[in-house]
């Protein structure tokens, strides 16, 4: 069975990683994975085997976004950390007939040097939609190592085609299939709140829920798609925390005096997308994913590591009318919210918005798929096809 080495730099990278791995699985292939930002969740709920260490660092992955996280990452052992990481995917190399980078120019360089050939890379961060240069010439130079490069939007594989990179080739944004697909016993429509899958949570949490008081008279149940940190961190004001004994689908219910209850779903984020009619998000990935299968959203900045201000404004660059920002309060993102749910004319604006942003259905498969061909072909031109293989 030909082996695949994975290698991704973040949680969302990781998810779409999984996603591309189970692909390919169904293609005949083995994978193994090694993610460089994070505990690789997302590969050990696939069976996807991880390599080298894999532990959250203080900046959650946004080392270069301040002088402080940056040294909190170093001070937290950074350099061993990736030097082992660096280690297990040359090794892994070895065995492997090709190495798929998934993210931006970090996992692409790592691929480059330390990985095996040929090289591929779905880049699933950059966008033309956000403006400025989306691809440094540093990865445009390393991308030309790889024998395919496949962008999460049309605009970027014209973009780097018309920059000597022929190699380009969009076919659809594998985030849109990166849906875990548990049962969700609840009724809809939802009101769906992505706190996000970073430290931002335990600090934007709290302000969804108090905006959940506040719109009881929606008829919205209220749902946290919930990425899996450690709940024992979440300071709750006034809500009551109880466990429910399910592993996946609805694992908690958050309980108010006035009787308001907030559910807490894990491993069912595709039934809790399609059933949603709003979100609340402080989140990237997912806020994405939601956009792209047409549920409006209502973004505001946090404190970081990961929804600031800055990353707040470039992510509605990317979405448009599928986000509405507001100011960090419970009482502005009611505001939000009910400037949704009272004009059709923005409901249906903000869901063309993300479905353009985001593409359809169906890349995973097709990425996989022409992975696996031009894989074919090389190694037929080198000779490492097995005989039984080229005789087909």
């Amino acid at each position: 069975m030909k082996q695949i080495l994975l290698i991704s730099n973040g949680h969302g990278e990781d998810i779409i990683g999984a996603t591309l791995g189970g692909a390919l699985q169904a293609l005949g292939y083995a994978l193994q994975a090694v993610p460089l930002v994070g505990q690789g969740q997302a590969y050990r709920r696939a069976g996807i085997p991880t390599l080298g260490p894999c532990r959250e660092l203080p900046s959650g992955g946004f080392a270069l976004q301040g002088a402080a996280a940056l040294w909190a990452d170093l001070r937290a052992g950074w350099f061993s950390m990736s030097r082992a990481q660096y280690q297990a995917v040359q090794a892994a190399a070895r065995g492997a007939q090709a190495t798929l980078a998934v993210g931006d120019v970090y996992a692409l360089g790592v691929g480059v040097v330390f990985g095996g050939r040929p090289l591929f890379l779905m880049q699933c961060r950059s966008s033309l939609r956000v403006g400025g240069r989306p691809y440094s010439v540093t990865e445009r130079l390393l991308m030309r190592q790889a024998v395919r490069v496949y962008p999460r939007e049309p605009e970027g594989a014209a973009w780097l085609r018309a920059r000597g990179l022929p190699q380009a080739c969009y076919l659809g944004n594998p985030m849109l299939d990166a849906l875990d697909e548990g049962s969700l016993e609840l009724p809809p429509p939802y009101l769906l709140l992505l706190p996000g899958s970073r430290q931002d949570a335990y600090w934007s949490l709290p302000v969804m829920l108090e905006a959940c008081r506040r719109l009881r008279d929606t008829a919205l149940t209220p749902v946290v798609a919930w990425a899996g940190l450690p709940l024992d961190r979440l300071e709750l004001k006034d809500y009551r925390l109880e466990a429910t004994g399910r592993s996946e689908g609805v694992t908690h219910r958050l309980s108010h005096p006035d009787g308001t209850v907030v559910y807490l779903a894990q491993r069912a984020f595709g039934a809790a997308l399609r059933g949603s009619r709003l979100a609340l998000s402080t989140s990237g990935t997912a806020a994405e994913q939601a956009a792209g299968y047409g549920v409006p959203l209502v973004g505001f900045p946090t404190p970081g590591p990961q929804y600031t201000p800055g990353f707040a404004q470039t992510q509605k660059r990317l979405l448009g009318d599928a986000l509405m920002l507001t100011e960090p309060s419970p009482e502005a993102v009611v505001r939000g919210v009910r400037a949704f749910l009272s004009s059709e004319t923005l409901l249906e604006r903000a869901r063309a918005a993300g479905k353009a942003a985001m593409g359809e259905p169906g890349a995973a498969a097709r990425i996989a798929l022409d992975l696996h061909q031009h894989l074919h072909q090389h190694l037929q031109a080198t000779g490492l096809e097995p005989e039984r293989s080229r005789s087909r």
